[in-house]
């Protein structure tokens, strides 16, 4: 039987505690927590005593936790704009790397993340758990089977309340964001990935916002419009500002029927025909994610989600901030904006 994989966890915040954890101990034959750090001591060693992990395990400084000799793999859950400094530093010590998204806050940021698995020879993942919801993946897997060849159009809507008590939303680094657009674009790149994930890459993307909860710091509320590539258009709409249940939707056309794509069920529709339904049990995205960087790691399989990926979703919802702030279309092959009136 294989040992699993010996995990190093830097930032043990509210992501760390609420989402990584639950999934990770559900996974002890796969991951195994040796040490944590986290600059502010006291949650450090609140998180090791909720995790069942002896303090000496616990470090203040990211480095003094890298310097250890055993360890396999490091879990970054930490602010953006400090992914690339301590993921250099991770994959300069050899150590293979699970990394929160958005992959940075700028593109040269990105750029240079997407070059440390070259650079040291170590693997990346950017934990983007959106696509792998259950859901989303069955979504895919019926795209490539065929059942819905092409797909032509697609609309994504996303839309959750958020408290000004939230405790995510409320961290000190979201009310004073180094990332463009702040929760536009730390959450704008989930449902960014899943359109690229399940349509391919955008084209062009135009964006109209609003800011309805001085909470939350920037636009909470969003229409994007998007043409994708293949000459596929869709839109997503979401909001943070809504005051009822947290809910989402995806449908997707295609020529030869339709996928309607929620949280537990994915529906193939047809004209004339029956709706063939694949219900889906647990929405275990964060397992999900983690056991595919697993298969990476142990089994050497190509990752779900890849470095070029991230750094797309980044390159979309910049671009999709752009559009936002200039009211203008924004081209992303060529990276130019293109008015309205000029496209007349």
């Amino acid at each position: 039987m294989k040992q699993p994989l010996r995990l190093g966890l830097i930032g043990t915040g509210v992501a760390a505690r609420l989402l990584h954890w639950p999934a990770l101990k559900q996974m002890t034959e796969r991951y195994r927590l040796v040490a944590v750090a986290n600059r502010t001591r006291a949650k450090a060693e609140s998180f090791a005593e909720m995790t069942g992990l002896d303090q000496s395990q616990v470090y203040c400084d990211y480095r003094d936790l890298l310097a250890r000799d055993d360890l396999d793999v490091v879990l970054l859950a930490l602010p953006s704009e400090l992914n690339y400094e301590v993921a250099r530093a991770a994959a300069k010590a050899g150590l293979d790397i699970i990394c929160e998204k958005p992959i940075a806050v700028t593109l040269a940021a990105a750029q240079a993340m997407a070059a440390l698995p070259q650079k040291f020879g170590v693997r990346l993942l950017i934990a983007e758990n959106f696509r792998y919801e259950a859901t989303v993946q069955k979504a895919r897997e019926l795209i490539d089977a065929g059942r819905v060849a092409s797909p032509f159009m697609v609309s994504y809507q996303f839309v959750q309340p958020v408290a000004l008590d939230d405790e995510i939303a409320g961290r000190p680094w979201r009310q004073n964001p180094v990332h463009a657009g702040g929760i536009f674009s730390d959450h704008g790149v989930h449902m960014i990935d899943v359109v690229r994930y399940l349509m391919g890459e955008v084209a062009a993307v135009q964006v109209f916002g609003r800011d309805l909860r001085p909470h939350l710091v920037g636009l909470d509320t969003a229409v994007y419009n998007l043409q994708f590539q293949s000459g596929a258009v869709g839109s997503i709409q979401w909001s943070f500002a809504v005051a009822s249940e947290p809910d989402w939707l995806i449908h997707l056309w295609a020529e030869t029927g339709s996928l309607r794509i929620g949280p537990n069920e994915v529906q193939l529709l047809a004209q004339g025909q029956p709706a063939e339904l694949f219900p889906i049990q647990g929405r275990q995205s964060f397992v999900n994610e983690f056991q595919d960087f697993y298969e990476v790691l142990v089994n050497g399989r190509q990752p779900q989600m890849t470095v070029q990926d991230a750094l797309q979703d980044l390159r979309t919802i910049l671009a999709a901030h752009q559009s936002a702030e200039s009211g203008s279309v924004v081209s992303l092959s060529l990276n130019t904006r293109r008015n309205y009136e000029a496209r007349k």
